[in-house]
């Protein structure tokens, strides 16, 4: 298993090094939409509300707007924990996974391929690519808040009026039982880009193939994608904490963002802590650019590096599975 995981971060490291220049202008379509919808919510709700707050942070979430009827006094830095991602920044960035193992999977074959190819290969199957996201997003998202609607209609009403402990444990369990189901679909199902891009399967028949290549396997899935999700967090904190530092000289308001930089905190950042200031109105829009597009340009590091893992263990899985089948 050792030797396993250490083929796969030296093949990871040789296609990130061979493929570097082309993996940028890949995901360079997808940087510049990125930049540009962030720029543009953060006019539109300055426009909105001019005189609403940010809350600036070190997170995932780089900055969160409140209503002006909900004004807060300023605070200095609060810190919290943050593990995973929930940005639209990932969302976009993860459109590039199929031109990405495309790219990985022709050039590893000895095939020269151009920035034009890899993105007329994708488009053709924008429909398999887009229809397998929204039934993921449908299957574990959208039929637990159905059901959970109507488990609140049918038994929490009840149990709102018995007992509240017993409301609490409920629910508990129920949101437990969503999060786990959610986990091993999102892993056993962590290769249909793969599947789509690589064999030109369709979306039910892109997910059985993800299935089954993750079948017997699906621990090892897990603990690489927790290891690689670990490493993420603590590579935007850290980065995201040094830029806002760095501002800090030029805008005052950022000055108790410094705390990241001392030593106690920045241990705190390995282990999923974030730190977060709100700002007494809106910053400018200059130090709004700058934060985005460090943002940016860390989703844009990161996912040439989740496109190479899953497409190494997707081709790692293929051969082993049909090694199974001839014997």
């Amino acid at each position: 298993m050792p030797q396993q995981h250490s083929g796969l971060v030296s093949s990871m490291f040789r296609n990130y090094r061979n493929n570097f220049g082309l993996f940028w202008r890949v995901m360079l379509p997808l940087i510049i939409l990125n930049f540009l919808l962030y720029m543009g919510m953060f006019l539109i709700i300055k426009l909105v509300s001019p005189e609403g707050q940010w809350t600036i942070s070190t997170s995932s979430i780089l900055a969160t707007h409140t209503s002006s009827s909900q004004l807060a006094q300023p605070t200095s830095v609060v810190w919290g924990t943050n593990f995973g991602f929930s940005s639209i920044s990932i969302g976009l960035l993860w459109l590039a996974v199929c031109p990405l193992a495309y790219t990985i999977v022709q050039r590893r074959n000895g095939i020269d391929l151009t920035f034009k190819t890899a993105w007329q290969r994708t488009l053709r199957k924008t429909t398999s690519i887009l229809g397998s996201t929204f039934l993921i997003g449908l299957l574990a998202l959208g039929f637990p808040l159905i059901f959970g609607f109507l488990a609140f209609e049918i038994f929490f009403k009840e149990l709102v009026a018995s007992s509240g402990p017993t409301l609490f444990f409920v629910f508990s369990c129920i949101t437990a039982a969503w999060f786990v189901l959610v986990l091993y679909f999102v892993v056993k199902w962590s290769l249909y880009n793969q599947g789509i891009i690589i064999e030109n399967l369709s979306i039910i028949a892109a997910l059985r193939r993800s299935s089954e290549l993750v079948r017997g396997a699906w621990w090892r899935f897990f603990g690489i994608y927790l290891l690689l999700i670990w490493a993420s967090t603590v590579l935007t904190s850290l980065m995201l904490g040094l830029t806002i530092g760095l501002l800090s000289f030029a805008v005052p308001e950022l000055i108790p963002i410094r705390e990241v930089l001392q030593p106690a905190k920045l241990v705190s950042l390995l282990v999923g802590g974030y730190g977060k200031i709100t700002l007494g109105g809106t910053p400018n829009f200059w130090t709004i650019g700058v934060i985005v597009s460090v943002y940016t340009l860390i989703h844009a590091i990161l996912a040439p590096i989740w496109a190479s893992l899953t497409t190494q263990l997707y081709m790692e899985r293929t051969g082993e599975h049909e090694q199974q089948v001839s014997a």
